[in-house]
């Protein structure tokens, strides 16, 4: 394994991140400083330090969960607002939220203490696909949503979803299916103020290839094996 790729999974920092602390002299294999990119080394056979202090590669923890509304997407104490501590009381060491969703909306976010995939998808060009349900107030018809389909721009980011179609109506609301590079909701009600209809409520469905089928509402399960090859592949994380 590359001595930077050890270093990203074993919670240190990311990929990048650690290459610059093997280039400052910071990490040592063995006793010996190592300052060389793309070093290899041997997982069970060498003994891995950063500024004298040991590390260790653990096996990374992958998980799924469904965060209902009205809830921080968070691992840290919040006051009275509850958080997602409170569907998992005893969360692991190392564990980052990913794509996390504001308060008020609902849906599938990603928990893992893989610091590399974590970096990956949390940089504004991740190109994991993610599903979403939104409730537009209004009704939509099929020129406005060809409009919305072309895309928008949100702090100085172009937004461009993939698939764009209207799901139902009530007559007073819309709800709209759409699949987009972008986890973050504020992005989502931008779309809604460039056809001038207020996007009312959020609910991410997919998350990459990952559903909330199966799932209740704070509910939450570890990926099998092929979906975490599936994600990291889709988030564009080297494998050697």
């Amino acid at each position: 394994m590359r001595l930077q790729k050890y270093l990203a999974q074993s919670g240190v920092s990311s990929r990048r991140q650690a290459e610059s602390l093997i280039t400052s002299g910071a990490v040592s294999v063995n006793g010996q400083v190592v300052t060389t990119l793309g070093t290899s080394i041997s997982e069970s056979a060498d003994r891995v330090e950063v500024n004298g202090r040991r590390v260790h590669v653990e096996k990374p923890i992958y998980r799924l969960l469904l965060k209902p509304r009205a809830c921080l997407a968070t691992l840290q104490p919040a006051g009275a607002r509850p958080t997602l501590r409170r569907y998992l009381r005893d969360p692991e060491p190392g564990l980052q939220v990913v794509a996390p969703l504001d308060f008020p909306a609902e849906g599938v976010v990603l928990l893992t203490s893989d610091g590399e995939l974590a970096q990956a998808m949390s940089k504004r060009t991740q190109r994991v696909p993610m599903t979403y349900h939104l409730k537009l107030q209004g009704q939509i018809d099929d020129d406005t949503l060809t409009r919305l389909a072309k895309g928008w721009r949100w702090e100085n980011k172009p937004v461009r979803p993939e698939a764009v179609a209207a799901l139902a109506t009530t007559g007073k609301n819309t709800w709209i299916e759409m699949v987009v590079t972008e986890s973050r909701p504020r992005a989502l009600k931008a779309g809604g103020d460039l056809i001038r209809h207020s996007l009312l409520k959020i609910s991410r469905v997919r998350l990459g290839g990952l559903s909330f089928e199966g799932l209740a509402m704070g509910g939450w399960r570890d990926l099998t094996r092929p979906e975490v090859a599936d994600l990291r592949k889709r988030a564009g994380v080297d494998k050697d």
